[in-house]
């Protein structure tokens, strides 16, 4: 009958879908279960009599369960590592339990090979690594096209700010001119039929000097466009600036006030490659500016020097200066500061000024203070021509 029971139980442990391990306080196993020998890797018997040691690479799992059997942690399965018969590692899963026979206690886990369900973790793992980086790229690629669609919203509602305060710029800036030459015809009629030729004349002059000044605001509007599109190639010519210096002259001379006095000091003699138009508009509209901002009986000054690698330009006046708080947007389109409202002036100078200095490769800037002057300061590469 013993027999029997023996081999009862037998055929019920090699019949278990786990591995079947009991050892006595040693770790010598004493009983195992054919499942057990298939999971390592060995034949019928071979585990018996083995310590727990040669098959588990984690032995102080046991250790500790042999010497706390009632830790919580081992009422729930536990992953470890298994080593088979050849030596190969691979993962297993372990219930520990106690048991006592014939007054001896022993100490079974049971053994599952978790290897397949490990690689499907591994999977899972990379699959939901993986998920996560497309989410990650395509949440940064919906950034980048809100960031895009922020920028376009902005540019538009700055560009139909800009044609509002342009209309009403031109309006104010072309009404002033047109009225005048409107009341000049009117004049220049009535002295003909006068006889009064000398007067007529100098409303003739003063009609052909409010369509050069609408020319030239209407060359600004297109020039704000071509510095916008890019469309500002230099041409890089030899320039003699003591040549540039008396065409700017010539040219500015008109609007100077009563007692204005212009002052140049040129350090460069020889010849430098530069496009002479920009430079010319550059350094005309920075003229213009320090004309129209400064008292009468005042200086200008303007000063060309030169290093081994850089030209540099100054331009300064005595005027009514910046507002500190304003400094920021002067270069920016159509901004004109609180001072200078009762001046003529559509805003768009300074900017022109930047946009053809950056065409240059060149830098400017300013220091200014209010009531108290502004001098700008431009600085341009040397050009040499192969």
């Amino acid at each position: 009958m013993l027999k029997e029971k023996k081999e009862f139980y037998k055929v019920c442990f090699d019949t278990m879908q786990v591995g079947i391990l009991v050892c006595n306080e040693q770790k010598e196993i004493v009983l195992e279960n054919n499942p057990l020998n298939s999971i390592f890797g060995y034949q019928n018997n071979e585990l018996h009599g083995l310590n727990a040691a040669d098959i588990l690479r984690d032995i102080a799992l046991l250790n500790n369960f042999i010497q706390h059997p009632k830790n919580q942690k081992y009422k729930t399965s536990l992953e470890s590592v298994g080593i088979k018969r050849d030596g190969e590692e691979f993962p297993i899963e372990l219930t520990f339990g106690k048991l006592e026979y014939e007054n001896q206690f022993y100490y079974k886990a049971l053994i599952s090979d978790i290897s397949e369900r490990k690689e499907k973790e591994k999977k899972i793992t990379t699959l939901n690594y993986q998920l996560e980086e497309e989410v990650k790229n395509r949440n940064n690629e919906l950034e980048k096209v809100v960031e895009q669609l922020k920028k376009s919203l902005n540019k538009e509602i700055e560009l139909n700010h800009l044609k509002t305060k342009f209309i009403a710029l031109a309006s104010h800036e072309f009404k002033t001119p047109l009225s005048a030459i409107l009341s000049s015809t009117e004049l220049i009629v009535k002295y003909t039929e006068l006889g009064k030729y000398h007067k007529r004349d100098t409303h003739v002059a003063k009609v052909k000097s409010m369509i050069h000044h609408l020319n030239g605001m209407l060359d600004d509007f297109l020039t704000l466009e071509n510095i916008e599109s890019g469309n500002i190639k230099p041409c890089y010519t030899p320039l003699n600036l003591n040549k540039l210096i008396k065409e700017i002259t010539k040219f500015t001379k008109p609007s100077l006030k009563k007692g204005q006095v212009l002052i140049f000091e040129n350090q460069i003699d020889e010849e430098i490659y530069q496009d002479p138009k920009l430079l010319k508009i550059i350094l005309t509209n920075l003229l213009y500016n320090a004309i129209k901002y400064s008292d009468e009986e005042s200086e200008i000054h303007v000063k060309i020097s030169q290093n081994k690698n850089n030209i540099y330009f100054s331009v300064k006046d005595y005027g009514i200066g910046i507002p500190e708080a304003e400094q920021n947007l002067i270069f920016n389109r159509f901004f004109r500061a609180k001072n200078v409202l009762y001046y003529p002036g559509t805003g768009i100078g300074l900017n022109i000024v930047k946009g053809y200095v950056t065409s240059l490769k060149g830098t400017i800037s300013f220091v200014s203070k209010e009531n108290k002057g502004t001098s700008f300061k431009i600085q341009l590469p040397k050009i040499t021509i192969q």
